[in-house]
């Protein structure tokens, strides 16, 4: 099966398994860890990997709505919502549309991808123009598969199913699941009946890995374990414990006894890890009560050895709350994805300034005059700002062309067009006066000079090594000629401050090479008064 085919799927079940830890009120602290599920027996199976997941399971336990209150509280609600809405117009279901998800890999062949068949079994019907990438015009053949993006099929064996699978295991699906879908193939009375009751059931066979993959160097710290002949593991989630077993079957007793002392090995080394973690990482402090548990799960794992059998056995519970470690997280999501943003607008801004000087052969610094045109010295006043002069080249022709340019950006007319401000100028999470905008020149005789700038020629000290576009701390209007105004002859003692405070830690700049980058704010004066001069011939300091 094509890894594009099994991306949104896999990402669902991805989903749901990363929401499972717990995260509701605490309990008394008399409370008992769990016990690990008893060693199941081995199961009887002929493919390389069986999984299922009961995300109902999951779904419906207190924990999952606490999570979700949690993104409530993160974010005013929305955040959960618009993860879903992203997952569900992507793959056609949402999450919590899903009941449970099977994954059978029938075989590992020497070369090629595996032959793969995924069943999504969801509580609601899934709309066949949609789902998983299909194209809304996409028609099924004659017996109803859908030709997946990038390869594999796409069937539908009722209104609430979805089964992805590679095509060579469509006359085992057609005579199997497609008509049955209790104990149809590749469904088997002895797996429906082992993964049943369980949250999680995996079994695999690593005897039918090509001895390539067994034998493989980057494999070689887990070559004890490789030489198992079937890993049978199931996991049940009741509240907030989990527990897991794994029962691991070897050619002889000696067999196992060498992955046991691996098996210990590894345990010990991920111990030490964490408690690195626990003592070294003060950043850490709001997951801090998940890594404890983490490491007492660890030092209390249980790793036995019966004939050639060898059983791994392990449990969590999350005897805390976890609603501030979940809106910590959802924070520091939505604080990333602000700086992505904004870097992304500062790249645009910067590309823009490139593009308009290989039409021109110079580049505006600080406005343009009547016609759209460059200043034609320092003493010229502007009429627009240099944000108005590169709209075309931010895909913003058709509001450039409402602009009378031989007008003010007071005029009449021109003042209606400031509460159009493009996006690419918006300050990212820190609401602000529409129209209004941080992304500004520097100018000054020790920073950008009117009335235009040349690339490379204006830029002795290397385009690289000079700021085009700064995030300022002050906004103004994106439509006046305004910018940070450096008009003496040294650079103020306070320079930083008029810098940053829209996003925290620092403040973001696009550079004349056309590159954009996040400049901490424990830059000193000097380093940031270097960056803003083009010709002053010295090395930048390497504390940006």
């Amino acid at each position: 099966m094509p890894r594009r085919s099994l991306i949104v799927p896999f990402g669902i079940l991805f989903t749901c398994l990363v929401l499972v830890p717990a995260c509701k009120k605490k309990p008394p602290p008399t409370a008992a860890p769990p016990e690990p599920s008893a060693p199941t027996s081995t199961v009887s199976s002929d493919y390389l990997l069986f999984a299922h997941l009961n995300v109902k399971d999951i779904r419906d336990g207190a924990i999952f709505t606490e999570v979700k209150q949690a993104f409530a509280k993160a974010g005013g609600g929305a955040d959960w919502d618009q993860l879903e809405g992203r997952i569900g117009r992507e793959a056609g279901v949402k999450p919590t549309d899903v009941d449970a998800v099977t994954v059978c890999m029938t075989e590992a062949p020497a070369r090629g991808e595996p032959n793969f068949v995924l069943i999504v079994a969801a509580n609601r019907p899934m709309p066949k123009t949609s789902a998983f990438g299909l194209n809304p015009q996409a028609k099924p053949d004659a017996r109803g598969f859908y030709q997946m993006p990038g390869g594999g099929l796409i069937h539908f064996p009722n209104d609430k199913t979805a089964v992805l699978l590679s095509s060579a295991l469509v006359p085992q699906y057609l005579e199997g699941y497609a008509k049955n879908q209790t104990s149809g193939w590749p469904l088997t009375p002895d797996l429906t009946k082992s993964a049943a009751g369980h949250t999680a059931f995996v079994v695999a066979r690593l005897d039918k890995l090509p001895a390539e993959a067994r034998n493989s160097h980057e494999f070689k710290d887990f070559a004890p374990f490789l030489t198992a002949r079937t890993v049978t593991v199931m996991a049940d989630l009741k509240g907030k414990e989990l527990s897991a077993t794994a029962r691991v079957t070897f050619p002889d007793a000696t067999a196992a006894s060498r992955a046991k002392e691996k098996g210990q090995e590894l345990i010990k080394m991920a111990t030490g890890e964490v408690e690195k973690l626990m003592t070294g990482q003060s950043d850490l402090a709001a997951v801090l009560p998940a890594v404890k548990e983490a490491h007492r799960t660890l030092q209390t794992a249980k790793v036995e050895v019966s004939g050639s059998d060898l059983t791994l056995a392990a449990g969590y519970k999350a005897d805390f709350d976890l609603g501030q470690m979940v809106t910590e997280a959802v924070k520091k999501i939505q604080n990333s994805a602000e700086k992505i943003t904004t870097l992304n607008n500062f790249k645009q801004v910067g590309l823009a300034l490139h593009n308009y000087h290989s039409v021109y052969n110079a580049a505006p610094v600080h406005g343009i005059g009547p016609k759209g045109a460059l200043l034609k010295n320092a003493n010229e006043k502007p009429l627009l700002s240099w944000r108005v002069a590169i709209l075309p080249y931010l895909e913003q022709d058709n509001l450039y062309r409402q602009f009378k340019l031989d007008e003010p950006w007071d005029s009449e007319h021109n003042k209606k067009l400031v509460d159009k401000m493009p996006k690419v100028f918006t300050p990212v999470g820190k609401p602000g006066k529409p129209g209004y905008t941080h992304t500004q020149m520097a100018v000054g005789p020790n920073a950008l000079q009117l009335p235009a700038a040349r690339i490379p020629t204006s830029f002795p000290d290397g385009t690289s090594n000079t700021i085009a576009v700064i995030e300022a701390a002050e906004p103004v209007i994106w439509t006046k000629p305004d910018d940070v105004m450096l008009p003496g002859a040294v650079l103020p003692k306070d320079l930083k401050k008029k810098f940053g405070g829209v996003q925290p830690g620092g403040f973001n700049v696009a550079m004349w090479d056309g590159s954009a980058r996040f400049i901490p704010d424990t830059v000193s004066e000097r380093t940031l008064g270097l960056l803003l001069n083009p010709r002053d011939g010295q090395v930048i300091p390497s504390d940006w």
